[in-house]
Parts: structure tokens; C-alpha cells; sequence
């Protein structure tokens, strides 16, 4: 039973490699197109609201922004 196992696993990888990549296609998606500039334009406040982060102090370190709304 556990050959019939890895043999669906592997038959379901040997079939995946000949999936052809997409190539030429545009990566890239414009979600709001009459926006101009860079994040480096933009800033935050804090979570109390007291202080504007500027985001251009952020220029040339690796940032992670993290959607955390709520309903």
C-alpha cells in the first residue's frame, strides 16, 4: 500500500516537470495607476497616532510591511 503511495508522489512530480513555464508574461500589476512616486513618498503614523514615520528613513534597509487590518 505504502509503494502505491509514493508512486502517485512521484508520477505527480514527473508529470509536473513537463508543465510548461510561463514565459512572457507580465509579473507585474498596476493596482492603482493614478498613484505616482515610491513607498519612499509615504509614511505611517504610530499605532497611538502621536508621530508620522516617514518611510524614506527606510531607504536602503530591508523592510517587511504586514497588513494587519481587521474588520
Amino acid at each position: 500500500m505504502a509503494w502505491l503511495l509514493r508512486a502517485s508522489c512521484l508520477l505527480s512530480l514527473l508529470l509536473a516537470g513537463f508543465v510548461p513555464l510561463s514565459r512572457g508574461q507580465k509579473s507585474k500589476v498596476d493596482c492603482h495607476a493614478g498613484m505616482s512616486g515610491t513607498i519612499y513618498d509615504y509614511g505611517a503614523l504610530t499605532i497611538d497616532g502621536e508621530e508620522y514615520i516617514p518611510f524614506k528613513q527606510y531607504a536602503g534597509k530591508y523592510v517587511l510591511f504586514v497588513n494587519v487590518a481587521t474588520y
